[in-house]
């Protein structure tokens, strides 16, 4: 437990706004290889996994690696907040379109991410670290993306009238919590059917 506060210290330093700019372009472009490695090896072979071993498949040195994450919950961090960044790029491009559901197509692809990296964010939630607070700013950008489509979907009639973006959000929360208590977390065909589960409840219900 005594660990715990340096560690944070540690992870958020990593994480800490500025530090991308700073970054030599050589620099960055490594650093974007090692978060999309690690992404794609905790959510594959778990947590288990060396920094150096995720060095090694990014086809970076070992020192690259602690250079920008000193830690394992540093690299798990900046993993789950580049990951927001991800759906907040993918949320702009939606709203880009004139789909009037494309607010079902974010919402899939919010939970399917969760999904994917259900244990990075068991691992940030034990060692209490919290997303919104370690990254208020994309938080709040991501919020806003699906409170953009959930107003353009209130517009077409496409989804329940009644909606609020809170309770949105609380759904996505909530389907992750479903996802990992049926254990299909690697499961892509059986965590998909529960998310779609869940989006079809947001559509308008028939009159009787």
């Amino acid at each position: 437990m005594s660990s715990r506060p340096s560690e944070r210290a540690a992870a958020e330093s990593a994480m800490a706004p500025g530090n991308d700019r700073e970054l030599r372009a050589d620099a960055r472009r490594n650093r974007e290889r090692v978060l999309r490695t690690a992404q794609q090896l905790f959510a594959a072979e778990g947590l288990g996994i060396s920094l150096d071993e995720i060095a090694r498949r990014a086809g970076v040195g070992p020192g690259t690696v602690h250079r920008h994450f000193p830690t394992k919950q540093a690299l798990y961090l900046a993993v789950a907040i580049d990951q927001l960044r991800q759906l907040v790029a993918e949320g702009e491009a939606l709203a880009r379109t004139d789909d009037p559901a494309a607010l079902f197509t974010f919402l899939a692809s919010m939970m399917a991410s969760g999904a994917e990296n259900a244990a990075v964010k068991s691992a940030l939630a034990a060692a209490e670290f919290d997303l919104r607070s370690a990254a208020p700013s994309v938080a709040a950008d991501l919020t806003r993306q699906v409170a953009g489509l959930l107003d353009r979907a209130h517009s077409a009639g496409v989804v329940r009238h009644d909606l609020a973006v809170d309770e949105v959000m609380a759904l996505v929360a909530g389907a992750f919590a479903a996802i990992r208590h049926a254990d299909v977390e690697n499961n892509r065909a059986r965590s998909a059917h529960i998310a779609q589960i869940i989006v079809d409840g947001l559509r308008p219900q028939p009159r009787l």
